[in-house]
């Protein structure tokens, strides 16, 4: 079967999650910053809208400058747990329609739909189309979908139209698509690799192609010059895979907005039996429980508690689920619910019943 990857991106994340929790920052230059705290505009630039970037504003450029460069730039101080919160969402809409699934960083993820699409990269556009419509009905936000034979060509793919993008290669259209790319545009290929392919004549992904294997071993070592070969060829045998979870969660949208807790307990118990299984799966147990509440105006509240011990048990969950509906409800009576979600953390191996011959 047709081996099919979708990589995902999340455009300008950070600033693109300010933008939707703070509309009076439509059409404004944006800059979320990392704050150094030694003057005002000490730190870095973390990410910026598209309105900051045709000013020239860039990542890792610092605060000092990009204020130079755009005088009237919003700088905001980056809101790592809102944006972690957010992504965790967007990550388990992704995992719903994954064989495989491999998040990269808060903002990306490789999935592997191959099984799903039926080895048609046409299936493999509807499934990548629905992703997008998906986050963009429940986030808001919008995404740059890669869609291609293995990670190397969906990675490349997802740039290709951002923002929001959709771009598909096919394995015959690979030698076509590489010819139109630089040789930094191979993921993975940095500058000082660039420049000294350059000073030995190769400067195109085409002349990488054709250059001697030994002669690249010779430049940069055994295994990354039989990488840079692979790559000028659109070759990567990497798998998908997950990371080790410390988490699991589950969130949906209410059909009807609520402020009743008795209404999200309701519809709690088919997550928590699915966080239940999925630990056992997994076969681990949990500490924390949470629940996750969004409002309909996008305001994103978690509460926690940490459990006595740690079980794989859904009664457990929606115990403690029911206390933290009922607490928090009670302090916000006119919060109004339009999707919420359950997490168990604090994973760990199940305790084993000591045997006779350990007491």
């Amino acid at each position: 079967m047709q081996r099919i990857i979708l990589h995902v991106d999340l455009d300008y994340f950070y600033a693109q999650a300010e933008e939707i929790r703070k509309p009076e920052l439509a059409g404004k230059p944006i800059a979320v910053c990392m704050f150094s705290g030694r003057s005002e505009f000490s730190g870095a630039v973390a990410t910026a809208n598209y309105p900051a970037r045709a000013l020239g504003v860039r990542a890792g450029m610092p605060i000092a400058f990009a204020k130079q460069k755009s005088p009237g730039i919003v700088l905001l101080r980056a809101d790592r747990d809102y944006y972690t919160a957010v992504s965790e969402r967007i990550m388990e809409i992704l995992r719903s329609h994954a064989d495989k699934s491999g998040q990269v960083s808060i903002d990306e993820a490789y999935i592997d739909v191959s099984e799903r699409a039926k080895g048609s990269f046409e299936e493999a556009r509807k499934i990548a189309a629905e992703i997008k419509r998906k986050i963009l009905e429940e986030e808001k936000l919008t995404c740059s979908i890669g869609i291609g034979p293995n990670k190397l060509l969906a990675k490349m793919a997802s740039g290709q139209q951002k923002p929001n993008g959709l771009t598909i290669i096919k394995p015959g259209e690979v030698k076509g698509f590489l010819s139109t790319q630089k040789i930094s545009d191979l993921h993975g290929v940095g500058p000082k690799t660039v420049e000294l392919l350059g000073q030995n004549g190769i400067t195109t992904i085409e002349q990488l192609a054709a250059a001697p294997v030994a002669q690249l071993q010779e430049w940069f070592g055994e295994n990354k010059g039989i990488a840079l070969h692979e790559k000028s060829l659109g070759i990567d045998e990497g798998e998908v895979e997950e990371k080790p979870t410390q988490q699991f969660s589950r969130i949906v949208t209410l059909k009807e907005n609520t402020s009743e807790p008795q209404k999200l307990l309701e519809e709690s118990k088919t997550l928590a039996g699915e966080l239940s299984q999925r630990a056992m799966k997994e076969k681990v147990s949990f500490r924390t429980v949470s629940v996750i509440l969004i409002s309909n105006h996008l305001e994103d509240v978690t509460r926690s508690r940490t459990l006595p011990a740690a079980t794989q048990d859904k009664e457990k969950i929606l115990e403690t689920t029911a206390e933290l509906f009922k607490n928090f409800f009670m302090e916000r009576p006119e919060f109004i619910c339009r999707r919420f979600g359950l997490r168990v953390s604090g994973l760990g191996e199940p305790k084993k019943q000591k045997s006779v011959f350990e007491y």
